[in-house]
């Protein structure tokens, strides 16, 4: 008869097998991919650097010097070696504006206007989009600057490139609009018109007459006759490959995940489509507030997979920076072009405290995140203490509540912002707009988009280009955030300058804290997204004059090469 085992041995003996069994495991696994001889820097902690990383299908298999991920190697390994090459996470863009892009032919096309610098530059492509356009039909343009044009394009300068069309256009800043005088009248705007709550129609000088610069709110008067003529909608075949040319265009600059800052239930179907394809972009959708009762009801679901994510409600609470029409408690550093003193405070918001308040609760305690747009300390004062009333009304472990732009603060708003848990989105556009600036006064440069006082706050924050706004190249918007400096070499707010290893964090695992992911994407190490960028320069070493220029080589979203220059 063969004695009995006990069970606490048996126990014993699996435990010791298996012990034996997974490091066997682990060392039979061999890498997809795997990149050697290069500069790796991980994030994981500053400074940290590794030679070479393994990949296993999506996640990263381990990171480290060459010797160490030799084991990974096996006969179908792909091996790509960096030659000295400078490699960091994929950058996550957690606050743009996508659109397709279409041929300036197509008669549904809206016209570029973001590189156009003069006025007679404006009017002439103006022009060739009306010499293409049935008379009568919409010419729409978007991200025009009123800096590079030497002014604004008031109606009269409109009324130069077509008096046979309705023109609309829009400013870089998104909060402005200009339109000609046939799409003036059209809309029935005339010296009668009262300016709305939360918007300003800009009148010529010493007279009740709109010039056709119609800010925030006023813009939506530009839409609402029911004789204007739109152009045709593209096809839906049209539409999904105007956005694939869009997202190859962000995969080839850098970017590996992106925030849609205000998505419709229509575009939620492009992504899904998008995602069903298996396209190589990661996708996090903050629905428009105009669409929170389908949010509520259930018609618009969270999702949370690692290529789409639905979890987050976009408000818009203030107004432009950028288009000067931001809600400040001192007034701008420039005369009022109507009282001709400097007692301009920019627009106040449509929505009260109150109002807020409860648009807040709402959102919260249905259980999604807020992400508010907001950029004057005046604004941005009242989004805190919106957030504040929500959580002490309702605590909810880790709402992590986003504050996008959060533009002009001072010492106490970042004090709130971190009593409160909340994840300012700052902006770093200041080579393309900082000459906008201008216009806070230098004693509100120091606390302007304040990165460096957050870091040293211990404030994980996250930064974004806000495309079109400005442009979403990951280097450009990297240069940006490292030197502050316009075109012109204007340094905005020295004090806040970053070095580019911490602005490289704010884009990658900031930008993936913003989304509850900092565990999955973010840093490069073992058991993470195999998301990352090949760069051809080290941007932590470089001229931080020069990191705008550097070229991404490669781009890898999920182990598979996604983008290869």
């Amino acid at each position: 008869m063969k004695p009995e085992i006990g069970v606490s041995k048996v126990i014993m003996l699996i435990a010791v097998v298996a012990s034996l069994f997974v490091p066997l495991c682990l060392f039979a696994q061999k890498a997809d991919i795997v990149l050697s001889n290069g500069n790796i820097i991980t994030i994981k902690q500053k400074g940290d650097r590794a030679q070479a990383i393994a990949i296993k299908g999506q996640t990263i298999l381990a990171v480290g010097g060459n010797d160490d991920v030799k084991k990974y190697i096996g006969a179908n390994t792909k091996m790509i070696d960096l030659a000295g090459r400078t490699v960091i996470p994929g950058f996550n863009d957690v606050h743009q504006h996508p659109a397709p892009i279409y041929p300036f032919e197509a008669v549904y096309a809206t016209v570029e206007l973001d590189t156009v610098s003069s006025m007679k530059n404006l009017i002439a492509l103006l022009k060739r989009k009306a010499a293409i356009t049935p008379k009568g039909m919409l010419i729409r343009g978007v991200g025009y600057n009123e800096t590079k044009l030497g002014g604004q394009p008031i109606r009269d300068s409109l009324d130069k490139a077509s008096t046979v069309h309705p023109i609309l256009i829009s400013h870089v800043s998104g909060h402005l609009s200009a339109a000609n005088s046939y799409l003036m009248r059209l809309n029935g705007i005339d010296q009668t018109v009262k300016d709305p709550p939360g918007g300003a129609f800009e009148r010529y000088l010493g007279t009740s007459r709109p010039d056709g610069i119609c800010k925030e709110s006023a813009a939506g008067f530009l839409r609402r006759s029911k004789k204007i003529m739109y152009p045709p909608a593209p096809t839906r075949e049209q539409e999904m490959a105007g956005y694939r040319l869009y997202f190859n265009k962000v995969l080839a600059s850098g970017v590996t995940s992106i925030g849609d800052a205000w998505t419709t239930p229509e575009k939620v179907n492009v992504y899904q489509e998008l995602v069903k394809e298996n396209f190589p972009v990661r996708f996090n959708l903050l629905i428009g507030v105009d669409y929170l009762n389908q949010v509520l009801t259930g018609k618009i679901p969270q999702i949370n997979t690692d290529f789409l994510r639905i979890s987050t409600i976009k408000v818009v609470h203030g107004n432009s920076l950028s288009g000067k029409t931001c809600w400040l408690y001192q007034p701008y550093d420039m005369i009022n072009p109507v009282t001709g003193k400097k007692d301009y405070y920019g627009i106040p918001p449509a929505r009260s405290q109150a109002g807020l308040d409860s648009l807040f609760y709402k959102i919260h305690h249905a259980g999604w995140q807020i992400a508010c747009h907001s950029n004057g300390d005046r604004e941005i004062e009242m989004v805190i203490k919106a957030i504040a009333y929500s959580e002490k009304t309702d605590p909810r472990p880790d709402p992590r509540h986003r504050i996008e732009h959060c533009s002009i603060t001072t010492q106490a708003i970042l004090d709130n912002i971190k009593k409160d848990g909340i994840i300012p989105v700052f902006h770093c556009y200041m080579y393309e707009l900082g000459e906008k600036m201008l216009v806070y006064g230098p004693g509100r440069m120091s606390m302007l988009h304040p990165t460096k006082t957050a870091g040293d706050m211990g404030i994980i924050y996250a930064l974004h280009s806000d495309a079109p706004i400005s442009p979403y190249p990951a280097m450009i918007r990297l240069g940006s955030a490292v030197t502050r400096k316009t075109k012109e070499g204007i340094v905005i707010g020295a004090n806040q300058c970053i070095d580019a290893e911490t602005g490289i964090k704010a884009y990658t695992y900031g930008g993936a804290y913003t989304s509850f992911e900092e565990n999955k994407k973010g840093t490069l190490q073992a058991g993470r997204l195999a998301d990352m960028i090949v760069l051809d320069s080290d941007p932590t070493t470089i001229n931080p004059d020069e990191i705008r220029n550097i070229k991404v080589q490669m781009t890898i979203v999920g182990g598979k090469i996604a983008y290869q220059r």
